[in-house]
């Protein structure tokens, strides 16, 4: 099998703090052709003095493209967390208006919602129904949506996301699977293997202790404390050749959320990404011809 860039994205949690460029680069020089973007990101960069049209130039420069706008939160009928500090909203809080203009303005393929509301305050069919609302939303535009669980807020495991992907029925749906979030929420490999492989859009590879460190809030832990496949001590293998025999090894990539890499480089990140991301892949035999080295 040979290496088809256009199978992997790398995610931008991975590599946050870094310009556009920059990113882009990261990209380019470990074979991925996707990347992923925020709202507040792209918003940024545009505030700056980057077009839109700039923005897709320098994809196209470096062969990559801007292909999945993460995430959308306003889908649902609330969504205001209760566990992070405020300042976060500003990323979370992009309406549904704004967030598909951005979704057609920058040609993306796919878009994630996730729920940030507390647990509790919306239950199953009310997901369901706003899911499926969305999914026709982005259907108009030509964009697949996926959906992501997250265990501290209320769309909080596999399970969850499952029901509400299969009762919604839309062709154009699926899950972005987060080795973090299924390992913090209820890990449920025999739930995962009956999954049909078609819906799982994306796959987001990490690692971390096993549980919870008892000072450390979930959120904190989720977005400053990843560490790269084979450095923690989820069983990465196993849920990866858990994908791979379901067929649902689309979209891969590390998304690595950390204060650490957050003060790497570009070029530090590409050395580590070279290191740990095929070797985790190889050793679940899902490589599928994958080289990080640029394509």
């Amino acid at each position: 099998m040979t290496h088809d860039k256009n199978d992997y994205l790398l995610w931008q949690g991975t590599m946050r703090e870094l310009s556009l460029k920059e990113q882009l680069h990261v990209a380019q020089q470990t074979g991925f052709g996707k990347i992923s973007i925020t709202p507040l990101h792209v918003t940024k960069w545009k505030e700056a003095g980057l077009s839109a049209k700039d923005q897709l130039s320098m994809a196209d420069d470096h062969g990559v493209k801007l292909a999945h706008l993460d995430p959308l939160t306003r889908w649902a009928p609330k969504w205001l967390p209760d566990n992070v500090d405020p300042g976060f909203n500003d990323f979370l809080g992009f309406s549904i208006d704004d967030f598909m203009r951005l979704a057609e303005e920058f040609q993306v393929e796919s878009m994630s919602t996730i729920s940030s509301a507390p647990a509790g305050t919306v239950n199953s069919a009310q997901y369901t129904e706003s899911f499926a609302a969305i999914c026709e939303r982005a259907a108009s535009i030509g964009v697949r949506c996926d959906l992501e669980f997250i265990p501290f807020w209320g769309l909080f495991d596999l399970n969850m996301a499952w029901t509400i992907v299969r009762d919604a029925d839309k062709d154009n749906s699926g899950i972005v699977f987060d080795y973090w979030h299924f390992m913090r929420g209820t890990p449920d490999l025999d739930l995962l293997s009956r999954i049909p492989g078609e819906k799982i859009s994306s796959v987001q590879l990490a690692d971390a202790s096993l549980a919870y460190p008892a000072d450390r809030p979930a959120p904190m832990d989720c977005l400053d404390w990843r560490v790269p496949c084979g450095e923690g001590e989820f069983p990465v293998t196993e849920i990866t050749q858990t994908i791979q025999k379901i067929g649902g090894m689309k979209n891969v990539g590390p998304e690595i959320f950390s204060a650490k890499f957050d003060k790497m480089s570009a070029d530090e990140i590409i050395a580590s990404i070279r290191y740990f991301f095929p070797k985790a892949l190889e050793k679940a035999g899902a490589l599928n011809g994958y080289t990080a080295r640029p394509v």
